[in-house]
Order: C-alpha cells, then sequence, then structure tokens
C-alpha cells in the first residue's frame, strides 16, 4: 500500500526537500571536523585542506543564483532530481576519493549540486503549499535543515573516530536515493507563466569573478601577493564584476537586479547574511582546527565542542521569529551582528592562553547570535521591496550568503597561513563584524517605519 497520498503528499514532499536543505546545511559543517585527518590521510598541505571546503563553497556561490531559474525554465521536478543525483554521486565519488586532486574536484562538482537544490527548496514548498500554510511548511522545513546543521560537528566527531572520514561523504548517496523517490511520487506540478530566458551572460561573468578573485585570494598564500598570477586574477575579478553589474542594469530580465540594492534594509540585510556565514569559516572549521590541533582534542571531542555554536540555533530561531513580529527586524539584526563581534573577540582572546572556558563561551554567543542574522534579514527582504520583487529578493539572498562563505575562508585562510596563528583569525573576523555592525545599523536607520 502506498502511504502518499492525494491528502498528505503536501507534507511528504516537505519531508523530502526539507532533507534536502539539511544535507546541503550538513555538509557546511561536518567537514571541517574531518579536515586534520583527510590531511594527514591524503597527505594535503594547509592550503588544499581549506579548498576541500572551499571548492565546495566557492562553486555553491557561483551558480547559486540560477538554480531557482532552472526550475523555472526545465521544470521544478526534472531539475532537482538532476541536481540531487550531482550531489549525491559526488559525495559518493568524495568519500572514494584516493589523492586530493580527486576530492577537490568531487567536492566542487558536489557544489553544483548543491546550488541547483538548495534554492528549490522554497520555491518547490510554496508551490505545493496554499498560502495560508506556506510560512509553516517553510519554518519547519527550516527547522529541520537547522537541525542537520547543529548535528554536523557531532556527526562528523563520530564517523571519523569511529568509521573514516569517508563517511562524511558516504552518508549522503543514500539519503538522496530516498528522498528522490518520495519527491518524485509527492511532486505535482503547476501551471506557471512561461519564465524569462536564463541571463546566461550574467551567471558567465558572475561565476568568473568570483572564482578569480577567490582563487587569488587562496592561492596568495602559496604564490605570494608579488605574484603576476595573483595580482591579475584579483584584477581581471574586479573589472569582470564590474562588467556584470553593468550589464545586469541594462537587462529587464537580469540574472542579478542590483538595482534592488538601492533599498537600504535590502542591502544591510544582505551584508549581515554575508557577514554570517564569513563567520561561520573561523567557527566551523577554524575552531575545530584549533581544537584538535592545539587542545589535543580528538575528531569526536572536537565535535562535540565545536557543536556549542549550533546546539542552541533551532531552540532559538523560533524565539527569534516572534520577537522579529514584534520588534523591528534592524534592531534584531544589528544586535545579532554585534553578539557575534562579541563571541569571535572571546574566542581570539582566548586562544593566546589556551583558555578553553572562555572560548567555549564565544561559541555559546555565537550559536545564539546567528539566528538572529538569519530570521529577520528575510523579513527585512521581503518588507523592504515590492511583492513582485520577492523571488529576486530570496535568490540575491542565497547568493550573499554562499559568497560569504567563501570568501570568508579566502580571507581566514590567507591570514592563518602567515604564521599559523588562530588568534588572528578570529579577531579579524571580529573586526570585520564590527565595522559591518556599524554600518548595518546605519543603514537600517534610513529605512522608513511602516
Amino acid at each position: 500500500m502506498n502511504p502518499i497520498t492525494e491528502q498528505n503528499r503536501k507534507w511528504w514532499l516537505l519531508a523530502a526537500v526539507s532533507c534536502v536543505l539539511g544535507l546541503v546545511l550538513l555538509d557546511e559543517t561536518v567537514v571541517g571536523i574531518a579536515l586534520p585527518t583527510i590531511q594527514t590521510e591524503l597527505n594535503l598541505s594547509d592550503n588544499q585542506a581549506h579548498w576541500v571546503v572551499n571548492a565546495y563553497l566557492l562553486v555553491f556561490a557561483c551558480f547559486v543564483a540560477v538554480g531557482g531559474k532552472l526550475g523555472d525554465q526545465f521544470g521544478m521536478l526534472p531539475v532537482f532530481l538532476i541536481g540531487l543525483a550531482i550531489f549525491g554521486l559526488c559525495s559518493a565519488l568524495a568519500g572514494f576519493a584516493p589523492t586530493g586532486e580527486v576530492l577537490l574536484f568531487a567536492r566542487a562538482v558536489q557544489g553544483l549540486g548543491a546550488a541547483i537544490i538548495f534554492p528549490l527548496f522554497v520555491a518547490m514548498t510554496a508551490m505545493t503549499f496554499p498560502p495560508k500554510e506556506r510560512g509553516l511548511a517553510i519554518g519547519i522545513g527550516g527547522g529541520i535543515g537547522t537541525i542537520f546543521l547543529a548535528a554536523g560537528p557531532l556527526v562528523g566527531g563520530l564517523l571519523t573516530d569511529l568509521l573514516s572520514w569517508r563517511w562524511i561523504f558516504w552518508i549522503n548517496p543514500p539519503l538522496t536515493v530516498v528522498i528522490a523517490v518520495v519527491a518524485a511520487l509527492s511532486w505535482r506540478d503547476v501551471d506557471r507563466p512561461v519564465p524569462p530566458k536564463i541571463d546566461w551572460s550574467g551567471l558567465a561573468l558572475l561565476a568568473t569573478s568570483i572564482f578569480c578573485i577567490v582563487f587569488a585570494l587562496m592561492q596568495s598564500s602559496v604564490w605570494g601577493w608579488s605574484s603576476m598570477i595573483v595580482l591579475g586574477l584579483l584584477i581581471a575579478g574586479a573589472i569582470l564584476l564590474a562588467l556584470f553589474v553593468r550589464l545586469e542594469l541594462s537587462l529587464t530580465a537580469p540574472l542579478i537586479n542590483v538595482e534592488l540594492f538601492r533599498f537600504p534594509a535590502f542591502s544591510a540585510s544582505n551584508l549581515a547574511i554575508l557577514a554570517a556565514q564569513y563567520s561561520k569559516m573561523p567557527i566551523f572549521v577554524f575552531a575545530a582546527l584549533y581544537a584538535q590541533e592545539v587542545l589535543g582534542f580528538s575528531p569526536l571531542k572536537a565535535g562535540l565542542f565545536v557543536m556549542l555554536s549550533a546546539i542552541s540555533q533551532p531552540f532559538v530561531a523560533p524565539i527569534c521569529g516572534k520577537l522579529t513580529d514584534q520588534h523591528p527586524p534592524g534592531l534584531l539584526v544589528t544586535g545579532g551582528l554585534f553578539g557575534l563581534t562579541v563571541a569571535l573577540a572571546l574566542m581570539s582572546l582566548s586562544t593566546s592562553d589556551g583558555d578553553i572556558v572562555y572560548f567555549s563561551f564565544g561559541l555559546v554567543i555565537a550559536g545564539i547570535a546567528f539566528p538572529f542574522l538569519f530570521v529577520p534579514t528575510q523579513t527585512a527582504i521581503m518588507a523592504s521591496l515590492p511583492e513582485s520583487k520577492h523571488g529576486q529578493g530570496g535568490s540575491i539572498s542565497m547568493t550573499s550568503q554562499m559568497m560569504g562563505g567563501t570568501i570568508g575562508l579566502a580571507i581566514s585562510s590567507v591570514l592563518f597561513a602567515y604564521n599559523n596563528d588562530y588568534s588572528l583569525v578570529f579577531a579579524s573576523t571580529g573586526g570585520f563584524l564590527l565595522v559591518l555592525t556599524v554600518l548595518c545599523y546605519f543603514l537600517f536607520q534610513q529605512t522608513p517605519t511602516k
């Protein structure tokens, strides 16, 4: 007997797409714990080890803006299943990788799969649930995704300690098969207007510019800042980014509507999202490395340690949602940024003498602050834009989020390469957050209250 019926299929679909969201978020936190073990087993340099994380994030950031548009163009379910297959197959390849080069290739293509399926969570949920239930459905899906995110450090530590680091990738393929079957059985397409053609020229310019900038930053620790390749890539990236903005301003159906940044609350919210994802890299990658390489923790103990920054998030997020309904989003966002700044400052100060107590406090504060940078910002983005621009606003926020991660890891890697100083990584991130706290405060102040 088929348990999926017309009456309950929407909940089956929500479970499927929520688990996909969870797998994508899990990959943000699970790999950092296993990184020292991967580095030792595959004989990777520090730079190559950081690329294990950033190859995924970089491709994700380059292509996430087009993921939802592919669904509109070629059908939600076919695109969803193709993205899921790419993600699952490349996860398997990453687990079997005999060399660092194969692992980096698998992680990069896995990022492409994630970029395709990540934006479809909201689109498929909104198309399946009636308007009066969409908020509840998206909230449930986000809660499930946050649980995966919070479990990442523990799962990574357990699998690395008890089995092998390869299992952090091997757990994905069987889950993607189950998700694909459930999604195929529960999805019903709906009639939609003919979508505009995809801005492939804009995608090429955006992806190439991000790649040039991030690749130059990551490789500067190996080739040096005086390298003509590094300088050339940075200049090329800046020029291509300027050309991208110019092209988007001239199109009626751009890949990213850059004119939306004229709304102060929209700009502030995207900066906050970028800052939050930027900060995840020092916390979920470098804190995990610090716990194992300096404090001498096992992968499992390091996973439990880093989990202090994630375990509170599923509980804080609903509270944050209620506060967002009662208070101006800008107040909550700037408060979250300031809290995260304090957390990074504590982590930086405590690394000089190995004070695990203050470092732990920093992780806990960060975990409380993160939901205030993701929940109110989405509300502020939607409130600051006309309803016809909500889809564009959501796509841009996803791009900001992934760009924050890949740039954050690149800059943190460069700073760490100078003298293996974890304190510098945490302090520089805190300084960056402090600047953005002030900037976002003034931007939100320019937004008229309704």
